[in-house]
């Protein structure tokens, strides 16, 4: 029944109850009350229908915004990578595995690793300059993967002009290098005992361990790599034969000479001597024509020992063979202005634990991503040894 349906029923009934008397005019009153209440219903139904098209109409104007909030819902960074039940977080993680609230409100990587605490990572860091000779001294940048950075090579020289002559750009010639990001990862155990170790302890052993091992790599890399999922070693580099010095068969004066004299004018300034200790310890037994030794052995302020050959600096490293063990060919030592190596960090670390079946340790795994590459080797001299020894 529709309202224009009750309005002509109530109508009829105006009409009709005039003349009735008793139970019809009780049936009539009835009728009546069932009616407005009908219609009440009704128009209340109506009502709510408008509100309905109103509140859609809004909606599609966008101007109302409906939200569900669920007030039950927590943050999702209840505590920072810095916060101290993180740090602890962390080591129930490292230790056994377990994966609690404090430890997922800051999240986890891709892999399921942890983010490790920043205490821990800049620990890392540190660590990684003061146990390696020559990640120190290289050119670090943090650049994402791919991204072409901008470099300059030294030009030649200058040239004379004549008068009204054109001037070509010189001092620097721009070119730019890509780098990649390889995964560096180090797995280092740590026995049951460490489960009893406190957060300062647990977090300086998981810093002694990973900066440790991640210096291995990198500077093996640095030195030799072969720029397969790895940085590109310095002595892979190509060079001209006056930037190539071969040792004598019988180690004298004149070698440690050639090996200054074939670095180019431009570079001598901060080229530095990389070779093996034993290496420098064979050319220290070198003297001049005036019987002086070629080699020095000075003590910083810190008390640690700088070596020299002729003035200039050596650092020394185990990634490249000494006299004893070198095959023909092979480079015993290199000159090199170390800041034209560039190291770039395209992803800091990360790390993922297991269990090792053999041992029952407990294993966890640090993943950085890095890439390396000289970015000017025209003051780049190699030393390589001689045909026979």
């Amino acid at each position: 029944m529709e309202l224009k349906d009750i309005e002509t029923r109530k109508a009829q009934i105006a009409e009709e109850c005039k003349k009735a008397s008793g139970a019809d005019l009780d049936k009539l009153y009835k009728e009546m009350n069932d009616l407005k209440a009908k219609e009440e219903e009704i128009r209340k139904q109506q009502d709510e229908m408008e509100k309905r098209k109103y509140i859609a109409d809004q909606i599609n104007k966008n101007e109302i915004v409906t939200k569900k909030i669920d007030e039950k819902k927590e943050p999702n960074n209840m505590y920072t990578v810095d916060s101290n039940e993180y740090r602890k977080a962390f080591m129930n993680y490292v230790l056994s595995g377990e994966m609690t609230p404090e430890f997922r409100s800051v999240a986890t990587t891709a892999d399921n690793g942890a983010v490790i605490p920043t205490a821990v990572m800049n620990t890392v860091v540190e660590k990684m300059e003061q146990y390696g000779n020559i990640l120190p001294l290289v050119r670090k940048l943090s650049y994402p993967a791919g991204v072409v950075v901008p470099t300059s090579a030294l030009a030649t020289e200058a040239k004379w002009m004549q008068e009204g002559a054109a001037v070509d750009v010189n001092g620097k010639s721009t070119v730019a290098v890509t780098f990649g990001a390889y995964e560096l990862a180090a797995a280092i155990g740590i026995s049951f005992k460490a489960h009893i170790q406190s957060l300062s302890a647990f977090e300086a052993a998981v810093a002694e361990n990973v900066s440790r091992a991640m210096v291995k790599a990198l500077e093996k890399a640095i030195i030799s790599g072969d720029g397969a999922a790895k940085p590109k070693g310095i002595v892979t580099e190509t060079v001209p034969e006056t930037q190539k010095v071969t040792l004598s068969a019988k180690l004298g004066y004149k070698d440690i000479v050639n090996m200054v004299k074939a670095i180019p004018s431009a570079y001598k300034d901060g080229a530095v001597l990389t070779m093996n200790e034993n290496t420098f310890l064979d050319m220290a037994t070198v003297v001049d024509n005036n019987g002086q030794p070629v080699a020095h052995v000075n003590y910083g302020v810190d008390g640690e020992p700088i070596a020299a050959l002729l003035g200039k600096k050596v650092v020394f490293t185990d990634y490249l063979p000494d006299l004893t063990s070198a095959k023909t060919g092979d480079v015993v030592a290199f000159a090199f202005q170390y800041d034209k190596y560039i190291l770039n960090t395209a992803y800091q670390m990360d790390l993922v634990t297991y269990t090792e079946d053999a041992t029952r340790n407990k294993v966890y795994q640090s993943i950085g991503m890095y890439d390396g590459k000289v970015v000017d080797n025209n003051g780049l001299v190699l030393v390589v040894a001689p045909a026979s020894k």
